[in-house]
């Protein structure tokens, strides 16, 4: 077993409230963290965002996310399954398993540090959005502190990274959660 854990189901949906409200009722508990993110032409990004924590014990997180995004359509892209997001349990293991991908001839769609993680996000054979993923943060309380600061409310999606420079560091023996800071 690589260690790799299910960590996050995110479910798209232009109904926000009434979902954020069931998952609210089905799981006895309150929303976790609400956000909205900066506007964007792209109707698949969300203006709206909602989680539902379960587990925080890193390297591990488990999670339901809502994201409101614009009506695309009547097909099964506009609602329902976003993305889902597997946990690794280091960064250095989220890079070896990019270079396990990249071998084979998977590459990643974005590469981004978010914040609280790092992300590498695929599609698989089908089309499916899979976001492989590692805690920036090894405590709740540092990963909290980071999500109230403007900069993660201002830009919650982060900013992209060069996963080939990361390659790179991790076989130089670099300190991967300095790297992924560095712009």
């Amino acid at each position: 077993m690589s260690g790799i854990r299910l960590s996050e189901v995110v479910l798209r949906t232009t109904d926000y409230d009434r979902l954020c409200d069931f998952y609210s009722l089905l799981l006895d508990q309150p929303r976790s963290v609400e956000m909205t993110p900066p506007p964007s032409d792209d109707p698949d990004e969300p203006s709206r965002i909602c989680f539902f924590d379960f587990l925080f014990e890193p390297p591990y997180t488990q999670r339901i996310a809502v994201f409101e995004c614009e009506d695309i359509g009547t097909g099964p892209s506009s609602r329902g399954l976003h993305h889902f997001q597997l946990r690794t349990p280091t960064l250095d293991a989220l890079v070896a398993l990019y270079g396990t991908l990249r071998e084979n001839g998977y590459l990643p769609v974005e590469v981004s540090n978010h914040g609280p993680g790092t992300s590498f996000y695929y599609r698989d054979p089908d089309g499916n959005k899979v976001e492989l993923s590692s805690l920036n943060f090894s405590s709740r309380d540092e990963m909290r502190s980071f999500m109230a600061t403007d900069a993660f409310t201002g830009n919650p999606g982060g900013f992209p990274l060069d996963p080939e420079r990361l390659a790179a560091g991790l076989r130089a023996g670099e300190d991967l959660s300095e790297l992924i800071w560095a712009r």
